[in-house]
């Protein structure tokens, strides 16, 4: 069997979808985590990336937390052991050359092929809903319980989508406005996402109203994009949202500037995710390919399966 999966862009919506109801917009991209199973005696789960792998087994389950995370959610939610299968996880389409991460949502995706995988080596088809939560409890479980989700469900379906988050995320596929597209710039170094959640954290402990004040804004500025009818109305309100994220990067002291090729307006360059390690410009569909920016067309599709004989 082989399977795969998107990786994902956060593009609106930074820390607030950590909140009950924080609203955020996710983009599934055209570069994808692939994924290969076959029957075998014992279970043994491999991944490779540039520069780095690992294998996993029940006995030498090797540092990661995120494959044991995975096995125990499928065999909890299915009050069954895991049958024998050999299974092999390739994220190298998330990451450039050098092996640094592209900033694409890379644990995610393979948390989300990884439980597919294993729900498939019970005989069973993935890509339900239910088993979009299980993948999404097997992320939180291996980051202590943090986690939005906004990148399981954006990967495991594909498209673009306005995301709500909370205990029980909800995903709704929207598209970007009419007559715009979105395209990429490698900002500054990787940031830890685990440290800029602390620090928002921290900082909405002690700055209570003004973390409210954050999410009403942040709301309203994702929801105006998603809901605009003109593209000028979805630049003003992606503006909107590259300034709350400018003030809140320093008020929490995690960096969200990012620089902007010539040709591309800065006031539509902001940084995605924790940190600005990657940013997203946008711009009209009819400027095509722009110089200087880096161009991961949408992903229709989310999760994708075939049976290879195998």
């Amino acid at each position: 069997m082989h399977l795969s999966i998107p990786g994902n862009v956060l593009l609106l919506g930074e820390y607030a979808v950590l909140e009950e109801g924080g609203c955020g917009v996710a983009m599934a991209v055209q570069r994808r985590v692939h994924v290969t199973a076959r029957p075998a005696a014992s279970l043994v789960i491999r991944g490779s990336w540039p520069g780095g792998s690992f294998t996993w087994t029940r006995q030498a389950p090797a540092e990661s937390r995120l494959v044991t995370a995975a096995v125990t959610a499928v065999e909890e939610t299915f009050h069954a052991p895991l049958p024998g299968s050999e299974i092999d996880i390739d994220s190298a389409e998330l990451f450039d050359l050098s092996g640094r991460k592209l900033g694409l949502g890379s644990s995610a995706a393979c948390a989300a092929g990884l439980v597919a995988a294993l729900v498939a080596s019970r005989g069973e088809r993935p890509g339900a809903e239910d088993d979009a939560l299980v993948a999404l409890r097997a992320h939180r479980d291996a980051q202590d319980g943090r986690g939005s989700g906004y990148d399981v469900l954006c990967s495991w379906h594909g498209g673009v989508g306005l995301f709500r988050g909370g205990r029980t995320p909800q995903w709704t596929p929207r598209a970007l406005p009419q007559g715009l597209a979105v395209s990429f710039i490698a900002g500054g170094p990787p940031v830890s996402t685990a440290e800029a959640v602390q620090r928002y954290a921290a900082w909405k402990l002690a700055n209570p109203a003004a973390a409210r004040q954050f999410l009403e804004q942040s709301n309203r500025d994702v929801r105006s994009f998603v809901e605009s009818r003109f593209p000028a109305e979805a630049a003003a309100a992606w503006a909107r949202c590259r300034a709350l994220g400018l003030w809140l990067g320093d008020a929490i002291g995690v960096p969200a500037r990012v620089t902007s090729p010539a040709a591309v307006n800065l006031a539509l360059c902001k940084a995605v995710g924790a940190g600005n390690e990657l940013g997203a410009c946008l711009h009209p569909i009819s400027d095509g390919p722009v110089q200087g920016l880096l161009h991961f067309p949408v992903s229709a599709g989310g999760l994708a399966w075939e049976e290879t004989g195998s």
